[in-house]
């Protein structure tokens, strides 16, 4: 672990935050389907399952960083990407939150910077 850039281990701790984040939304979403506080139980059925998929997959891409697999590189400018998406839609429209477009964007900004530094890609670097 000492080899490893601290820029790295950050990236992964954002990362991880995340999938926590996830994980406590599908939590909070079957919660609300057992309380019978949704409108649609197949679309809430649908929503919950995407995100717990999102959040398993999440960790393993926070636990592929940690061990520098490099099948963790790409997938984690993905999600990365699909966070940014959320957060500069939370921007605009009729319920248009500033403050959760920018607890989504600034997280992820870290991730890009820390994952695209020099040591990192060299790291990830197919030899």
């Amino acid at each position: 672990m000492s080899k490893k850039p601290k820029i790295l281990l950050l990236a992964a701790l954002i990362t991880a935050i995340q999938s926590a984040v996830l994980w406590l939304i599908a939590l909070w979403s079957a919660w609300s389907i057992i309380q019978g506080d949704v409108l649609s139980l197949v679309s809430a059925l649908f929503l919950t399952g995407i995100v717990l998929g999102a959040a398993l997959f999440l960790s393993n891409v926070a636990i592929g960083m940690v061990r520098l697999q490099r099948w963790a590189y790409t997938p984690s400018f993905v999600m990365q990407l699909l966070i940014v998406s959320i957060g500069v839609a939370s921007f605009g429209g009729e319920y248009g939150l500033v403050i959760l477009g920018f607890g989504l964007l600034l997280p992820a900004a870290l991730v890009f910077f820390a994952m695209f530094s020099k040591p990192v890609r060299a790291l990830f670097r197919k030899d």
